[in-house]
C-alpha cells in the first residue's frame, strides 16, 4: 500500500478473527487517509487474512491468549505513525469524517492533546442507530498509552500529557455494527467466559462485576443480572468529576431490564431511578427510560414529566459520554412527549413538541395529526364558534410547510381531514385550483 507523504500520519490498527464479512469495509475507509493499515489476526479460519492482504494491509499473526488488551498492544507495537486509529473490524468512519480525522491530527501535531474523543453510533441489522455516545479510538503513538484488561479493555494513560483529551464527538463519528443481532450473538458466550476468568484474578473489581451483569442481561438471564446489578449499585463510589460512563451504563441497563423484562418491578424501578439520579444527576437517559415506561403503562402524566426532564437535561449538559439512548431516539421521544401532553390536556405543550419535530422532518403524518388535534381541541378554533382560529393555525403551518408546493398542501390537507378539523380543511382546500381539487378528491378518496 502506498503511504501518504503527510507531515503527520495515522496508523490504522485492528485485531481480527473470522471477519471476512467486515474486513474490506473496515479497511476501505482508511484508503488514501491513513499512512499504513495494520491487521493483527488472532486465528482466523476464513478468508480474513487473504482479503486483508489483497487490500494492501500489513498482516501480523498473534496467538490468542484470551486477552484483548494484549492483542491490541501488539498491534500498537507494529505501528510506525505518530497517531493510531484503533477501530474494530465492525467499525468504520464515513469518508467525509475520515478526511476530517486526517485534518484533526495534523492540526494537533504540536498541541497538548494525546487522545481524540469521537462520536460512536451503534447500528442494528437494518442500519438504524439504536444508541449513540462517544469513545476514544484515536490517540498518539506513545509508550504511555496502552490497553489494560483482557475483556472490556480500556486505554490507560500513564503520563499526564497522554491523558489530555480533545472532544471531536460532534464532528467525527464512528459507526459500529457489532450490536446487530448476528454480531451480538457471536460475542455473548465468549465475553462471559473472559469476564469470569478476569474476575477470578480481580474479584473486587466492581467494573468487571457490572460487565458480568451486562452479559447476563444480554443473554436473557434477568434474575442473575438483577442480583449482580444490585450489588454493583450498592457498592458505587462517589464519581470523580461529574460523570462515569460505566456507572451510567449500569443504571441504564438495570432500569431498562426492570422496565422491559421483569414483571411487578414498579417499586424497585423507582428505587433504582432514585439511586441513579442521585449518583449521576446529569444523565438524561434515566428519565428517558422512565418516561417510556410510564407512557407504555398509560400513565401519561408521569410519562410527560420524565420525558420533558430528559430533554431538559440533554439540552443543558449535552451528550458527550451521556444521553446515549435519548440521542438515538430523539424523534420518537418528541412524538411520544407530544402524545403524553395531548392526553394530559397540555395542548400548548403538545403543539410545541410536535413543532420541534416537524421543523426537522415536516412529513411525519402522525406528528402533524396530533398537533392539529391539539389545535382543534384547544378551543382556539372550535368549528362553529371561531372559524377565524383555523386561519391562524393555517398561518402557523405556513412556517412549517411551503403552501406553494402541491405536495405540502396535500399533506396538510390529509392531516386536517384525519384530525376532523373541518374549518382548517376548508382553508387548505381553498388553496387549490378547481382542476387541482378534482385530482385531490380523486387521490383522497382512493
Amino acid at each position: 500500500m502506498k503511504k501518504r507523504k503527510n507531515k503527520v500520519g495515522i496508523s490504522q490498527c485492528m485485531i481480527v478473527k473470522n471477519e471476512e464479512e467486515n474486513i474490506e469495509r473496515a479497511l476501505s475507509w482508511g484508503k488514501g487517509i491513513v499512512s499504513e493499515q495494520i491487521v493483527v489476526d488472532t486465528g482466523s479460519t476464513d478468508r480474513t487474512v487473504e482479503l486483508a492482504l489483497n487490500a494492501g494491509a500489513q498482516v501480523y499473526h498473534f496467538q490468542w491468549i484470551d486477552d484483548f488488551a494484549a492483542a491490541k498492544n501488539f498491534a500498537i507495537s507494529k505501528a510506525g505513525c505518530p497517531w493510531i486509529a484503533m477501530l474494530d473490524a465492525d467499525e468504520y468512519f464515513v469518508r467525509e469524517d475520515a478526511e476530517k480525522l486526517l485534518e484533526y491530527v495534523q492540526d494537533l501535531e504540536y498541541s497538548k492533546y494525546g487522545r481524540i474523543l469521537t462520536g460512536l453510533a451503534n447500528l442494528d441489522d437494518d442500519g438504524a442507530i439504536i444508541a449513540a455516545g462517544s469513545h476514544v479510538r484515536v490517540f498518539r503513538n506513545r509508550p504511555g498509552l496502552r490497553y489494560k484488561r483482557r475483556i472490556h479493555e480500556y486505554l490507560d494513560c500513564r503520563e499526564e500529557r497522554d491523558c489530555e483529551l480533545v472532544d471531536a464527538s460532534e464532528e467525527l463519528y464512528i459507526y459500529h455494527t457489532g450490536y446487530s443481532g448476528k454480531e451480538r450473538g457471536k460475542k455473548i458466550g465468549r465475553n462471559l467466559n473472559l469476564i469470569l476468568a478476569e474476575l477470578k484474578e480481580h474479584p473486587e473489581d466492581d467494573d468487571l462485576m457490572a460487565y458480568l451483569a451486562d452479559e447476563y442481561y444480554s443473554s436473557g438471564r434477568f434474575e442473575e443480572a438483577a442480583v449482580v446489578y444490585r450489588r454493583v449499585a450498592a457498592n458505587l463510589k462517589p464519581v470523580e468529576g461529574d460523570y462515569s460512563a460505566r456507572d451510567s451504563t449500569t443504571f441504564i441497563k438495570f432500569l431498562s431490564m426492570l422496565s422491559e423484562n421483569m414483571a411487578d418491578c414498579g417499586e424497585e424501578l423507582v428505587k433504582v431511578y432514585g439511586q441513579a439520579i442521585n449518583h449521576l444527576p446529569r444523565e438524561a437517559d434515566f428519565d428517558y427510560i422512565m418516561g417510556r415506561y410510564y407512557a407504555g403503562k398509560g400513565d401519561c402524566r408521569k410519562g410527560e414529566y420524565h420525558l420533558a426532564r430528559a430533554l431538559k437535561l440533554l439540552d443543558k449538559y449535552g451528550n458527550t459520554f451521556k444521553a446515549i439512548l435519548l440521542s438515538a431516539h430523539l424523534p420518537e421521544t418528541y412524538e411520544l412527549l407530544a402524545a403524553c401532553c395531548y392526553n394530559n390536556g397540555n395542548l400548548s405543550g403538545c403543539v410545541s413538541y410536535a413543532a420541534v419535530l416537524l421543523r426537522q422532518n415536516p412529513y411525519l403524518m402522525s406528528t402533524l395529526y396530533i398537533m392539529l388535534s391539539a389545535f382543534h381541541k384547544s378551543g382556539q378554533a372550535p368549528e362553529q364558534k371561531n372559524p377565524e382560529g383555523a386561519a391562524e393555525v393555517a398561518m402557523f403551518l405556513g412556517t412549517l410547510y411551503d403552501f406553494n408546493s402541491m405536495k405540502d398542501r396535500l399533506f396538510v390537507l390529509k392531516a386536517a381531514m384525519k384530525a376532523d378539523y373541518g374549518n382548517l380543511v376548508k382553508i387548505i382546500r381553498g388553496m387549490f385550483s378547481e382542476p387541482e381539487l378534482a385530482c385531490v378528491d380523486m387521490a383522497v378518496n382512493k
